[in-house]
This record gives C-alpha cells, sequence and structure tokens, in this order.
C-alpha cells in the first residue's frame, strides 16, 4: 500500500512540472527570392495568437488579431509613414498565401518594410 501511494505521489508530481510544449508557427515565406528575405510565423493557439515576424535588418515578436483574413499585427509599425503617425502592419490570408501591401500612394504615404523593395509582398505557406 505504501509502494502504491508513493508512486501516486511521484507520478503527480513529474506531472505537475512538466512543461507544456511551445507554441508552434506556421511559416511564411516568399517562393522568390526577395531583397529583405521575410519570414512571418503565426500561431494559434487556443486564445492566444503570436506572430514571429524576421527580415535582413530585424526581428518582431508580438501578439496578432485576426478578423476574418485580415491579420493584424500588434505593436509592428510601418517603417516610414506620413507626419510619423503609427501605422500597425496588417495582411490578408489568402488560402495559404499571405499578402502586405508594403507601401502606399501620393494620397496615403507610407512603407511598411523599408527594406523590402516589392509594393506587394507575396509569401507562400512553408510546408514541412
Amino acid at each position: 500500500m505504501k509502494n502504491l501511494l508513493y508512486l501516486s505521489a511521484c507520478f503527480f508530481l513529474v506531472s505537475g512540472c512538466a512543461k507544456s510544449p511551445g507554441a508552434s508557427f506556421v511559416y511564411y515565406q516568399s517562393s522568390v527570392p526577395t531583397s529583405c528575405n521575410l519570414v512571418v510565423g503565426l500561431s494559434q493557439e487556443d486564445s492566444q495568437f503570436e506572430y514571429k515576424v524576421t527580415t535582413d535588418t530585424r526581428t518582431a515578436i508580438g501578439n496578432f488579431v485576426k478578423s476574418g483574413q485580415q491579420v493584424i499585427f500588434s505593436e509592428l509599425y510601418a517603417s516610414e509613414s506620413a507626419e510619423n503617425s503609427k501605422i500597425e502592419v496588417s495582411a490578408l490570408i489568402k488560402g495559404d498565401t499571405l499578402v502586405i501591401q508594403n507601401f502606399g500612394n501620393r494620397m496615403n504615404p507610407f512603407t511598411l518594410f523599408s527594406e523590402c523593395d516589392d509594393k506587394y509582398l507575396s509569401l507562400v505557406r512553408v510546408r514541412t
């Protein structure tokens, strides 16, 4: 009986101390070489939405909000914007593709990733 009690106590201690697995990310990157090597990782674990964004010159980690097909990256702001306003980076998910409009026009000037040259950044889901 003592052995059974001891074994049960050990089991509960070990299972209570076990680490939960980290967030699993789905990664998106360009299928053709780009000027900035942009990679976006998205994780949706329960009610936790996290992102990882990397380019040749910066890395950002934070939370995102998803509304329909739109993804808004909280606390990830445009590199350049009119009158130094803070414009959060956003993207559209279309199937296995993530599309980001990188810069605007004369009426609405902004640049989300100044290290990237293309107006539209089309990133395809990486299959592992």
